[in-house]
């Protein structure tokens, strides 16, 4: 310990004795009277500190000790270490030796065995004074082939492409708009019925299950409607009508007092990438009129088609002069903020193509296309419009493996190779069919897999770079339910395909830039009459107390697909490693500050039974554990239900087709200390005929590769059903096991009937990641001949 000597006595005091020595002594050598000498003996021995074990972690884990603090010398002393790394004042870890200083912060890392139950230690000698931090590994769990298992590492952040945090706004959104007039009561769009939740409805649903505004088709009609056609320019609407409209929009949204109006002020944030588009008519040139309000004579957009006005350029003006003058352009602008991303036209082909095949009036897809590139062009002309994103070709049904990827070809293909370079996202639309013909043709599972993977190869190819892509309606088409009245089974179906999608889009954070379930508010645009009776549109957030329990009651309740959101609701935070001993389990996880919550989604038919392992929690008290399951019952309907406990149970069962959110508070913030990076990598050739017992060669170049990491060959394949799914697969002369099941039911065979008419989704293939290099060449090899592997995509997670 410090030794502290007398008190020092002032320069001129030592001087003046000095010389008065001197002259009494003739000059000779003086000492110092010890009284008045300062003195400090150094100290480099410090106060005790003690590295706190750590027991119970993962394999292969890096923990972190306690923070210790330095204290009790006086100089700068050694600091060495072995079996570990240690960081002085929050700096970077080292293992080479350095200096400490009285104050300094100590912390120590070591990596844990690979091996149950093992200590690792490191021991750091700190001027001679040896201190040691042991970590121990986990005990083996007890493995049950029939208990799937779910490792969730909580320290260690996952980052897709580039993308590490969960974005609500992309993937927690509703199918309307914050004036969308369906959120009123008492009015001509409510039926002049009440909500329950009265003038705060929106405010309610929007603020309490934290949820964002997705998409608007209609407010462009409407005030097309408004404008006058220009005089001198037939077929075209007149700018100076079209900017007398805009600014009076603008102003009314600022200035109104109505409730509607205040309301949308008070969630503009939820309003910051809406997706805007128009319709098929009046869009589309074909003479269809346009009625103004002002009692104006009809018209229609100009169908003239020259190299000067290319067909299409009419309606391109129209939607240019509505992006740029109905919303406000910056902070200080009157009106709604300006929307983000713009879809030419509504499925197209669906209308145009698709119902006209065989008469007079039927659409060549390529004329569809060509009229994309007119309609970009002509937003792109306005300045103003330099921060929307235009895009198509909003597909409806993209089932690419159609009459063995003709459809693909035709369309798909098509539409890239003529408007893809003038598109800056592609837009489509995904939905199950649980009903359909006698047959269940499920997207979700590998089918959906496969058509994002197929999409992304191609434009990648084309590109350079993978296309983002807009998924702008999700949902499900309950064909023997048509035209029905409500029922809770068809809401289970529109719930369940939704809710199921939306944990596979989880993982392509970097591709898809939104995400729009396909949930109007009250849809009343869509009530038919069916046979003399008044039928409701079949996807609405709100039904009326009398459809669900046949009473008088008028009031406006939420249906069952608000179960989504309340399901949604917490979830945020970065995304951390996760995964699932079985393929048809589908695992996503998030931290936020001091709690985690981890996704589980079953596309099997069955129930699943699970254990859930938390690693890298380095002895943070669990709390509190939340469950949130969004199940079906026996006769089909949609059950919601929250439970709470003071642990993680050791099984959890996961009914058949479920979603389970489950909720983990520990005591202090999880501490996120290790990342791993994820890319996918697509092969320099796609869609690639099958010929039985002959190679198909996929080379993946440039794969980036670090020390220790995770792989997977994705290969998308369409074939008629019977062909074989397993096919003889060698990456870079090494063979590898191609496993027998794919996400989701096999194709063949649904629930209650047949399946696809052929399969296509994708086959997931493990790879051992030593057997990867930086220039790599897969070979595949089939014993029968038929159909494509419609595309490879390496899937590649490196620990940092």
């Amino acid at each position: 310990m410090l030794t502290r000597c007398h008190a020092k006595i002032p320069l001129l005091a030592i001087c003046l004795s000095s010389m008065l020595s001197l002259a009494a002594c003739g000059g000779g050598s003086v000492s110092i009277d010890d009284e008045n000498k300062t003195e400090e003996t150094l100290d480099s021995t410090p106060d005790n500190f003690t590295f706190v074990a750590v027991k119970d972690i993962g394999l292969n884990a890096q923990a972190e000790s306690n923070l210790v603090v330095i204290k009790g010398i006086n100089t700068a002393i050694d600091i060495s270490i072995s079996g570990g790394e240690y960081s002085i004042n929050d700096g970077s870890y080292t293992s080479l030796a350095g200096k400490l200083n009285n104050g300094d912060s100590l912390k120590i890392r070591v990596s844990s065995a690979n091996t149950y139950q093992t200590e690792s230690v490191a021991t750091v000698s700190v001027n001679a004074v040896n201190k040691t931090f042991s970590v121990t590994t986990m005990a083996q769990p007890i493995v049950d082939n029939d208990i799937v298992q779910v490792n969730v590492k909580l320290n260690t952040k996952h980052s897709v492409g580039g993308v590490d945090k969960f974005e609500r706004k992309k993937y927690i959104n509703i199918h309307a708009s914050s004036l969308e007039n369906d959120w009123g009561q008492n009015d001509v769009h409510s039926l002049n019925a009440p909500n329950e939740l009265g003038e705060n409805l929106m405010l309610d649903f929007m603020q309490g299950y934290d949820v964002y505004f997705g998409r608007d088709t209609g407010s462009i009609g409407w005030n097309l409607r408004n404008v006058s056609e220009d005089a001198n320019r037939p077929g075209f609407v007149d700018e100076a009508s079209g900017s007398q409209r805009g600014g009076d929009v603008k102003w009314v949204y600022d200035n109104n007092s109505g409730y509607k109006y205040v309301n949308a002020r008070l969630v503009e944030d939820r309003m910051q990438d809406m997706i805007a588009g128009g319709q098929q008519h009046p869009y589309w040139p074909e003479g269809t009129l346009i009625n103004p309000v002002n009692g104006d004579p009809a018209w229609a957009f100009s169908q003239t088609d020259t190299a000067q006005e290319p067909f299409g350029t009419a309606t391109g003006h129209y939607m240019s002069q509505f992006l740029a003058k109905f919303f406000a352009l910056n902070d200080n602008d009157l009106g709604q903020a300006q929307p983000v991303y713009f879809e030419v036209m509504n499925e197209p082909l669906y209308d145009l193509t698709t119902d006209r095949e065989g008469q007079a009036d039927y659409v060549e897809p390529l004329k569809v296309f060509e009229f994309h590139n007119t309609v970009a062009a002509e937003i792109r002309k306005n300045a103003d419009n330099d921060n929307v994103m235009v895009g198509g070709y909003t597909i409806a049904f993209p089932d690419f493996d159609k009459d063995n990827f003709k459809r693909w070809e035709e369309r798909d293909k098509l539409f890239i190779d003529t408007a893809g370079d003038n598109m800056d996202f592609i837009s489509l639309h995904l939905y199950d069919f649980p009903t359909f013909q006698n047959s269940e043709h499920y997207r979700r599972g590998s089918n959906l897999e496969a058509t994002l993977d197929m999409l992304e190869h191609y434009t990648y190819l084309k590109y350079g770079a993978v296309k983002p892509m807009l998924i702008s309606e999700v949902g499900s088409s309950v064909h023997a339910r048509v035209n029905q009245a409500w029922t809770p089974q068809r809401d289970a179906e529109k719930v369940r395909s939704i809710t199921t999608m939306n944990t596979q889009f989880l993982q392509r954070p970097n591709t898809i830039l939104k995400v729009i379930p396909f949930i109007p508010v009250k849809a009343e645009w869509g009530r038919r009459n069916v046979n003399g009776n008044s039928i409701a549109y079949s996807s609405r957030l709100m039904m009326q107390q009398k459809e669900r329990d046949g009473s008088d009651d008028n009031t406006w309740v939420y249906s069952d697909h608000v179960y989504f959101y309340q399901l949604w609701s917490e979830v945020n935070g970065t995304r951390v490693d996760t995964s699932s001993s079985e393929v048809d389990l589908l695992t996503e996880s998030y931290v936020d500050g001091n709690t985690a919550y981890v996704v589980l989604t079953n596309l099997e038919f069955d129930d699943i039974k699970l254990a859930v392992n938390t690693l890298g929690i380095n002895n943070n008290g669990l709390q509190s554990v939340g469950f949130k399951l969004l199940s079906y019952t026996d006769n089909n309907e949609t059950q919601f239900t929250e439970q709470s406990a003071t642990e993680l149970p050791e099984n959890i069962e996961l009914p058949a087709e479920a979603t389970m959110i489950v909720k983990l508070v520990y005591a202090n913030d999880i501490n996120i200390t290790e990342s791993t990076t994820e890319q996918r990598y697509y092969a320099t050739s796609y869609q690639q005929a099958i010929v039985a017992n002959t190679s198909i060669n996929f080379a993946f170049n440039s794969v980036q590769l670090g020390t220790d990491g995770q792989a997977v060959l994705r290969l998308g394949l369409g074939r008629d059903h019977g062909k074989s799914l397993t096919p003889v697969v060698r990456i870079n002369g090494n063979s590898v096991t191609v496993p027998s099941d794919v996400q989701g039911y096999d194709q063949q065979q649904g629930k209650n009937s047949t399946g696809r008419p052929n399969f296509f989704g994708v086959v997931e293939i493990p790879v051992t990641y030593d057997q990867l290099q930086q220039n790599n060449t897969v070979t595949v090899e089939f014993s029968d001949t038929g159909g494509y592997v419609s595309s490879a995509v390496l899937q590649v997670l490196t620990a940092n």
